[in-house]
């Protein structure tokens, strides 16, 4: 007859869910699991059974991220460029999620199905609201004495398709070719054997070596190391910073050293602005209206000049971070300019056939504030003078009708009738000059 209790427990497992069935049959095997380490030459085999998971977190977005295995958290806090230790799992295929540490609610899941005494790693990438998860495989044999095994993961997905160079310090980029062409978003290219040395690392956007994303000029690799170079979104979505996971081992953040920075010269009467910051040229002499292309300047303390008509202007202190945007916005009349920063998020619209559009007020002589309207649904609101809204995402198009206006003012301020909106495009309107002599510039950022 059969046990009743026995019965009992598999009509338990048979009508579980998935993820809590596997739970089950490891507490009814533990008993067994148990007797089996107690008999006479079986101790130590049931780890051999088991897989080894570790989570990384490559999110600049996410401070803090748990690793969630079956619906069991194992890993838990994972900082940005760190990782966890490794945790046995059963060999098997396992439901994988990360969440933010406090909230059960998952930002990137997958199925995994890891193999018997072999290490993983669970790579969580992208940015807010992007995030991604990928399965790396930690058991590359070792190369030769003097040799490193590499390959990118490449996570950062705004930043598009990359280049990605290894070179000596002093090797111009025209000289050299991509040790990674166009590596795709969210795609993890094949090992490849290089020396072990000192390199200069840099990133490309793919096929364009003047889109330079990344610098760095000393990164150590070492004899017979096998590393996966993880590549990291920066906050403006253009630039792009690096983690080294060396295989069985640590993360070595290989941050960025640079900013990207644009004047807008907005100046009324056709004032004439000079700009630099960290110097590096960003306009010189350029006349209002204008808007500036970006420069790569050094991160940190913004060191900047600026002059209109030849006078100094005072520029309020700011701290620039690496991978980050910004806009240096001049305004104001001549005899009295004023400029102020404005952070840029460049990150291109998430949805198919969508773009993303904000209002810059950049008015000279009103205080009040600005709205702004696409096809007449209201779109930005309250925007102060010498700054910005909140990027919308919008439908792409190709002849909206964008206007400007500001309280108290019979007539719209700036009115487009005809403005296409690019599918994945980022744009800017800049509302410039004097009230009277208002110039509306729809600029497309990128």
């Amino acid at each position: 007859m059969d046990d009743p209790s026995e019965s009992a427990a598999a009509r338990a497992v048979e009508s579980a869910p998935a993820g809590a069935r596997r739970r089950l049959l490891r507490v009814l095997a533990l008993p067994l699991l148990v007797a089996a380490v107690a008999l006479p030459g079986c101790g130590g085999a049931a780890d051999a059974t088991r897989a080894k998971l570790r989570l990384v977190n490559a999110s600049l977005a996410y401070p803090a991220l748990d690793l969630v295995v079956d619906d069991q958290t194992v890993q838990s806090g994972v900082g940005y460029g760190e990782r966890a230790d490794y945790e046995a799992a059963d060999a098997e295929q396992v439901d994988v999620r990360i969440s933010r540490t406090g909230s059960p609610a998952a930002l990137a899941s997958l199925e995994a199905r890891l193999a018997e005494g072999k290490r993983y790693a669970i790579v969580a990438h992208g940015g807010e609201a992007a995030l991604r998860a990928t399965l790396l495989d930690e058991e590359t044999s070792e190369p030769e004495r003097g040799e490193v095994r590499l390959r990118v993961l490449h996570g950062a997905a705004d930043a598009g398709a990359l280049d990605i160079y290894l070179t000596g310090p002093e090797v111009e980029l025209a000289d050299a070719e991509p040790l990674f062409a166009a590596a795709a978003a969210d795609s993890t290219t094949a090992f490849t054997t290089v020396d072990a040395a000192g390199w200069r690392l840099r990133v490309t956007a793919a096929g364009d070596r003047d889109d330079l994303r990344l610098d760095l000029p000393a990164v150590a690799l070492a004899s017979r190391q096998v590393a996966t170079l993880i590549v990291t979104p920066g906050g403006g979505g253009v630039l792009v910073g690096a983690l080294l996971l060396t295989q069985g081992g640590a993360v070595e953040r290989l941050d960025g050293t640079h900013a990207r920075v644009r004047a807008v010269a907005g100046v009324s009467a056709s004032g004439t602005v000079a700009a630099s910051v960290g110097g590096v040229a960003l306009v010189d002499g350029v006349g209002s209206p204008a808007v500036g292309p970006y420069r790569l300047v050094p991160a940190g303390s913004a060191a900047a000049t600026l002059s209109v008509d030849g006078a100094a202007v005072e520029v309020p202190p700011a701290t620039l971070r690496p991978g980050d945007d910004y806009t240096l916005l001049v305004r104001g009349t001549p005899l009295a300019p004023a400029a102020s920063w404005i952070a840029d998020d460049n990150r291109p619209p998430a949805q198919a056939g969508r773009a993303r559009l904000r209002l810059v007020n950049g008015l000279a002589d009103l205080d009040a504030a600005l709205s702004m309207t696409l096809d007449f649904t209201p779109l930005a609101a309250g925007v102060l003078p010498g700054s910005a809204s909140t990027p919308a995402t919008v439908d792409a198009s190709a002849a909206a009708r964008i206007a400007v206006t500001a309280a108290g003012l019979g007539e719209p301020l700036y009115v487009v009738d005809e403005q296409a909106l690019r599918a994945g495009s980022v744009y800017s309107v800049f509302v410039l000059g004097a009230t009277d002599a208002a110039v509306g510039v729809p600029y497309r950022d990128r």
